[in-house]
Parts: structure tokens; C-alpha cells; sequence
């Protein structure tokens, strides 16, 4: 996928008229568009733009995925620059908020467009013409389900409509919405290949839409749906825990085992690459060992609260964490802490900030075996058993001692174990805030760190209506109609 999106994503740009915005509504431009869509390189060219617009959720410093690291507690509530999601201060005008809607419907309309008109195009391979369909199924799934866990019901949109016609759609409830993309998700496996080799190594798989409905089961409470998805992820032979935590990250390992579906960039300057890794360390970063270049200023520190999280001797801290460093100035700091977890490279050294090659996780192996872990403990705690058995082989890659029942004696200190392995293990994955919301803790996991004396001693505090983010007061005011698109109650 990163050759094809490279061939691709220029062209596609050119034919969709540069449009932006989502509730624009649906840009007049991408219906013109649509009409072109005939040949199989057409559709080829578009499952290409409709990965280019996922990638924006993840690539630049200012983007959805790093607001998601910042509102857990694993980084400082005055994370840079994200206009007051990390204190739970945040209003409907925030632009981060606005940018990730905007996204992620861009992603269904484009979807749609294509599931609309790909039957009547004409195809040398039927295999082709399914996998294309699939792409745009998961894709949709996968925007949907984010829409859902971080705002609640959302319009659901099936097929293209016009600027008035969307209008005319009000918020569906989540539960709607949830079961829309399980639908999509069940359709996409059915569809899509198991695996991809060669230049279309990074295209969404079965596997790839089959983990993301387990981890949308598990956010439900769905254990016993979500279990022999996961079995058959495991058992399908395709994956692997990476021997060394680092690979897990490394961009010579970008598609291997361990990744079940991320994010593609490729470096060389061409616009393919990535600056998220480059806005994790601050401007006047001077250390060429971890990055050739300088950081930027609205950098995100890493927590004491996180920092302390890891158990002695883990390995995984030292990987994900830098403490300490020393500017281009010359001046020395022992104390603060930065994510170094996204600049593990040996394949190719970016020439440039936003040329970063390395892939970024949406799904990994090794979340997978912790998902499982989980859903057999939640259906079933046996002492030493299964479950014990994945929790284990985590620990083990981390140079961590294995836990026994002796130390975890019930169901309840099993759950424990898995939300301080999560925490840890996947840490900057953009998975802690899902995780916290749906295991009913936030509120107070997130109360009991803005209370330590660095995170303002109590003068910021979680409430309940922050389980979900604002709609952008943007789409409020398109809308102009309350009984169609209403605000969040609390904002």
C-alpha cells in the first residue's frame, strides 16, 4: 500500500478539487468526481484517497491521534497545544475536534462514492473489484466506530446526498451507529484477503477488520462475541509477537507480523511521510542518535503518573521514554520526559520533519493476545489458565517475571493485571482514553491524577458528560436545527 498510495495520492488530490470540509457538506466537487468512476484504475486510484485521508488523522503534529494520547493520563494535563482536551476544558470550537469529524466523514463519503459506483465499473478481476469493496466497507466501519465512542450518536450516511439532503439526517443513538459499522465490519472480512504481499503489503485485511470489530465488542461488553474473533486472529499463523519491543515500531519491521493493521508512510520527500514522530520532541532537540533534526515547540511531556506505571526492570520504558535531555544551546535537563517510541528507525533516516517512514498502529499482535487475555477472564477466570498464559508472554518480551493465581487470585485482580499490562504496553498507542471510558474508570482514574500536585492539584476535574467530546460547533450551526444535530449535554 505505501508504493500505492505513492503512484496514487497526487493524481487522486488533482481530480478532487482540493475540498476540505465534511458539511460543506458533502464537497458538490466529489460528485464530479464520482462520475469518473468507470475503469478499475479509477477505483484503484480512489481506495488510494480514501487511505490518504486516514492517514491525516495521524500524521501531522496537529492531528486526532495525538489529542487522543493527550487526553489520557499519560502525558502532562498541559500537553501542548491542545486547547484544553487534556484538562477536560475543551469546547465545541476546538479545531482538533472539528479537523477529526471532518475527517472521518470525508472517509465515508468517499466510501460511499465507491461502494455506489463500483459494481457498474468495469474490472479485468472480479478479486480486485471485492477487495476494493472491502477496503471501503472497513473503512467506513472503522470511521464510524470512532465517531460513535468519542461523540455519541452521529447521522448515519448510507449512500451520497447533497449538502440539503444530509441536512435532513438527524444523529442516530450510538447503539445505531455501533451496529452500522459491526455490519460494515462483518461485510469487510467476508470480503477482503487474509493477507497482502509485495507492494500491496499495508492494505486492510480480514484479520485487520476482523480485530477491529473484536476490539469494538469489547468497548460493548461483548466478550463472548469478540472471542472467537480473536481466536481466529491467533490462529490464522499470519502474526507474531516481535522478539524485541523496539520492532514493534522499527520501520524496517513496517508490516510484519506484529502489526495487524497501521497507518502507511513512506519517506523520501515525496509527501508520504509522517511529522508526528518529530512533534513528540521539542524545538532545540539535540540529540541525532534518536532524531537528525530539531522537534517542535508544542511538543507533549510524558506523566510522572505514566513513568511510575512501569514495573522494575520493564524494558518497554526506556524504549517509549526518553528522561532528560540537552538543547542546542548546550543546557541540560535530568528531569522532563519525552515519547521516543515513534523514532526507532533502521530502514531509512528522514530527511526532513514530515519525512518520517515509519509506520504508525492502529492494531497490533500483541493487543490482540491482551484483548484476548481479557475476554477470557471476563467470561471465565480459571487460576494459571489461558488467559494467564497471553498475560505472560507480554510480560516475558518486557523482561518481566510471570504472574501466577498466587498473585492473581480472582477475576478481579486478573482485570487489575490487564489494565496496568495495557497501560504500559501500549502506551502512546491512542488506546488508553477507549480503554479507561469503557472499563467505567475515567472519571476516576483521570480525578485522581489532575489531583497530583504537578497536574494542578484539583484546579481541573473530569465530570461524567466528559465521556464524549463536543460536536463541533461548526456542524451545530450548518445544522441550525436542534432536533436534527443537537449538542452533547454538558457542553
Amino acid at each position: 500500500m505505501k508504493a500505492i498510495i505513492k503512484i496514487n495520492l497526487a493524481a487522486f488530490l488533482i481530480l478532487l478539487g482540493g475540498c476540505s470540509d465534511f458539511l460543506n457538506l458533502t464537497p458538490e466537487s466529489e460528485y464530479s468526481v464520482a462520475g469518473a468512476y468507470k475503469s478499475e484504475s479509477d477505483f484503484v486510484q480512489a481506495i488510494a484517497g480514501v487511505y490518504a485521508q486516514q492517514q491525516g488523522l495521524y500524521s501531522s503534529n496537529s492531528s486526532w491521534f495525538r489529542g487522543l494520547i493527550g487526553r489520557s493520563d499519560d502525558t502532562r494535563s498541559n500537553a501542548g497545544y491542545l486547547d484544553g482536551l487534556p484538562r477536560f476544558i475543551e469546547s465545541s470550537t476546538n479545531p482538533l475536534l472539528l479537523s477529526s469529524w471532518n475527517n472521518l466523514y470525508r472517509i465515508i463519503t468517499l466510501s460511499n462514492i465507491i461502494l455506489e459506483r463500483i459494481d457498474d465499473g468495469v474490472f479485468t478481476s472480479e478479486s480486485t473489484r471485492n477487495y476494493i469493496k472491502g477496503e471501503a466497507y472497513i473503512m467506513r466501519a472503522y470511521s464510524y466506530w470512532n465517531l460513535g465512542w468519542q461523540f455519541g450518536g452521529v447521522p448515519l450516511l448510507e449512500r451520497s446526498m447533497t449538502a440539503e439532503e444530509v441536512k435532513t439526517i438527524p444523529r442516530a443513538t450510538v447503539e445505531e451507529v455501533f451496529a452500522f459499522a459491526e455490519q460494515d465490519y462483518q461485510t469487510a472480512a467476508s470480503m477482503l484477503p487474509d493477507q497482502w504481499t509485495g507492494a500491496n503489503a499495508g492494505r486492510a485485511t480480514k484479520f485487520a477488520a476482523t480485530g477491529m470489530l473484536a476490539r469494538m465488542y469489547l468497548f460493548q461488553k461483548k466478550f463472548s462475541e469478540a472471542r472467537p474473533l480473536l481466536e481466529s486472529i491467533i490462529a490464522s499463523g499470519y502474526y507474531a509477537m516481535e522478539e524485541d519491543y523496539r520492532d514493534c515500531f522499527t520501520d524496517s519491521h513496517d508490516n510484519g507480523p506484529e502489526r495487524v493493521w497501521e497507518v502507511q508512510f513512506t519517506g523520501g520527500q515525496t509527501g508520504e511521510g509522517q511529522a508526528f514522530s518529530t512533534g513528540l520532541l521539542p524545538e532545540g532537540f539535540n540529540d541525532p542518535s534518536i532524531m537528525p533534526f530539531s522537534g517542535f515547540s508544542t511538543w507533549m511531556e510524558v506523566s510522572q503518573s505514566h513513568y511510575e506505571s512501569y514495573e522494575p526492570g520493564d524494558k518497554r520504558r526506556d524504549l517509549s521514554i526518553l528522561k532528560g535531555w540537552t538543547n542546542t544551546q548546550g543546557q541540560s535537563d535530568t528531569v522532563t520526559k519525552f515519547i521516543i517510541k515513534y523514532q526507532h528507525y533502521d530502514a531509512y533516516t528522514p530527511l526532513s520533519q514530515s519525512d518520517w517512514a515509519n509506520n504508525l498502529p492502529i492494531l497490533r499482535y500483541t493487543d490482540v493476545i491482551l484483548m484476548q487475555a481479557e475476554v477470557l477472564n471476563e467470561l471465565n477466570y480459571t487460576a494459571d489458565g489461558e488467559a494467564f498464559e497471553l498475560l505472560n508472554a507480554v510480560r516475558r518480551r518486557a523482561g518481566l517475571p510471570a504472574l501466577t493465581s498466587g498473585k492473581v487470585p480472582d477475576q478481579a485482580a486478573f482485570r487489575k493485571a490487564i489494565i496496568q499490562e495495557r497501560r504500559v504496553e501500549l502506551a502512546f498507542e491512542g488506546g488508553r482514553w477507549t480503554d479507561l471510558i469503557r472499563w467505567g474508570i475515567a472519571k476516576e482514574v483521570m480525578n485522581e491524577f489532575l489531583r497530583r500536585p504537578e497536574e494542578g492539584n484539583g484546579l481541573y476535574s473530569m465530570q461524567d458528560f466528559n465521556n464524549l467530546f463536543p460536536i463541533p460547533f461548526e456542524e451545530i450551526t450548518r445544522y441550525n436545527d436542534p432536533s436534527v444535530m443537537w449538542q452533547n449535554d454538558g457542553f
